[in-house]
């Protein structure tokens, strides 16, 4: 969600202009002036010729990614790297695949250690030292986490790649894993996810979402945890966080990313020299096991007492990334929830005014299928009539193929809002360690761009209909329980959960009963 919303924040920008840019007002008008007794009649202007149709639009021009060259280093690890010599810098990444899908029943745990790798300081330099040594390289260290990969990550002038490469290396191959650091970012972690229990109510509707998606009947399935609650965070100990780093942190459970003005032979080198030292025996793989889909509708809400709002999501398990027909669900989730021409967005937000917020979004997964949902916000009075509309625009797509034009945009957009988040500073670097991390080619984006301009109608709406099928979903409603409860008694049973106590169930609201017919 931050990098969607991120990316539709350029986009909106591109089209209201940039903040300090003068705009000439629009003359006002100026009625004319009253007839007098001397005034001769007006003649009546000429009718205005129509306007024109704007023009079609040109068709896409050829595009192809820039070659990428991969090698493996003798301890396993591998390194790709993409030359680009339009600013003299190196971006540097180094992709471990161990995310929040190996934390077992201690979830939580990636997030504190990964983020405690990157602080607690590295083999002879401590906490400070580290930091000194990342400002004289005028850089920083990033950290970027999800369910299949943690991402450390420096940006430095392009002749300062060894020395970045050195201390990543350090940082990520060597962690002091000082328990009070440890427990400081605990503390900083369970902090924030208090927070968000008591004001988020997106993150809220996430979490259960994914929960009641990927339910097992006997176990707790590796993407089943969106994030960690404060509770499940303050059970992890040092020690664990150690032991997961001895696990995961080997050579062969990575991927080094270089873009940037360096050579492909340079980088060989730098990563020989910095990146062949570390060291450790191959990483266990975790156990995925593919969730069923709901046999009815399941519904929770998220109490959040003396919200004014609600936010509302409805989901579905999708096709896994590496089915055929992943491309025109994907296809097919836009052509309904596109954030700026979706019909969710045009039709809610823009026609009815029912909601704030409306968009629609596919999660991939390295190991498994694929999680679907839609996201809108609405007031409370007028939750159970977006829940409907929702359901209806749902239940439409799965019945009837959308249109040519909606395809098209669709496709548009979603290779411009591509182009976008590539064209950040690392952007690629980034997406090459993602698109590793789920064990794809380097070229899948650029593949799956093409397939979306190609296909079908019919194929979009039939690949939705696999997956997204009227009464087999889960539906998650962030707000006032005292509120919007009896607005959802109507469309089921409705499971009530507080986040403040983990999420844990404090009632049942019975599904309202049918009115007799007269």
């Amino acid at each position: 969600m931050r990098k969607r919303a991120s990316v539709l924040g350029l986009l909106a920008l591109l089209v209201t202009g940039c903040p300090g840019q003068t705009v000439t007002p629009q003359p006002v008008h100026t009625p004319p002036p009253a007839k007098t007794a001397d005034t001769k009649p007006s003649v009546p202007e000429a009718a205005p010729e129509p306007k024109e149709p704007p023009p079609e639009s040109a068709p896409p021009r050829p595009f192809s990614t820039p070659k990428t060259t991969w090698i493996e280093l003798k301890n396993g690890l591998r390194v790709v790297s993409l030359l680009d010599r339009a600013v003299p810098v190196a971006h540097l990444r180094l992709a471990v695949l161990a995310g929040m899908a190996v934390d077992g029943e201690k979830t939580g745990l990636s997030a504190v250690c990964a983020r405690a790798v990157a602080s607690s300081g590295a083999g002879s330099l401590d906490a400070v030292e580290l930091r000194k040594r990342l400002e004289g390289l005028g850089a920083s260290l990033s950290v970027d986490l999800n369910a299949d990969r943690v991402v450390y990550g420096i940006s430095v002038p392009a002749p300062r790649l060894a020395e970045a490469a050195e201390v990543l290396a350090s940082v990520v191959g060597r962690p002091r894993l000082d328990p009070k650091e440890i427990e400081r970012v605990q503390g900083a972690l369970a902090e924030r996810a208090a927070e968000k229990a008591r004001s988020d109510g997106a993150w809220g509707a996430l979490m259960m979402l994914h929960r009641d998606l990927f339910a097992l009947p006997s176990e707790h399935h590796p993407y089943a945890s969106f994030d960690a609650t404060a509770e499940e965070i303050g059970q992890i100990k040092p020690a664990d966080c150690k032991d997961y780093h001895r696990r995961n942190f080997v050579p062969k459970n990575m991927i080094a990313a270089v873009t940037g003005d360096v050579p492909a032979d340079e980088v060989r080198k730098v990563a020989e020299k910095h990146l062949g030292g570390l060291a450790g025996k191959a990483a266990p793989a975790p156990s995925f096991t593919d969730p069923l889909p709901p046999e009815s509708t399941k519904i929770t809400l998220v109490d959040r007492p003396g919200s004014a709002q609600s936010e509302i999501v409805v989901g579905s398990l999708g096709p896994k990334e590496s089915e055929p027909t992943f491309a025109g669900f994907v296809a097919a989730a836009e052509v309904l929830g596109g954030a700026i021409t979706g019909r969710l967005a045009v039709d809610l937000r823009n026609k009815r005014g029912l909601v704030s917020r409306a968009f629609a979004e596919t999660v991939p997964f390295a190991n498994g299928p694929s999680a679907f949902y839609v996201y809108t916000k609405t007031n409370n009075d007028s939750t159970g009539e977006a829940l409907t509309a929702v359901l209806d625009h749902l239940r439409a797509l799965t019945q009837e193929a959308p249109s040519p034009r909606e395809m098209e945009t669709a496709a548009r957009f979603l290779g411009g809002v591509r182009a976008v988040t590539t064209s950040r500073p690392g952007g690629r670097a980034d997406e090459l360690c993602d698109l590793g991390s789920r064990s794809l080619p380097d070229e899948a984006l650029d593949e799956r761009i093409a397939t979306l301009r190609a296909l079908a109608p019919e194929a979009a709406a039939k690949a939705f209909a696999e997956h997204v099928r009227p009464g087999h979903g889960v539906i998650v409603v962030s707000g006032d329980a005292t509120s919007v409860g009896p607005l959802l008694q109507r469309f089921g049973e409705v499971k009530v959960v507080d986040p403040t106590r983990n999420f844990a169930r404090t009632r049942t609201l019975p599904a309202a009963t049918a009115p007799s017919r007269p």
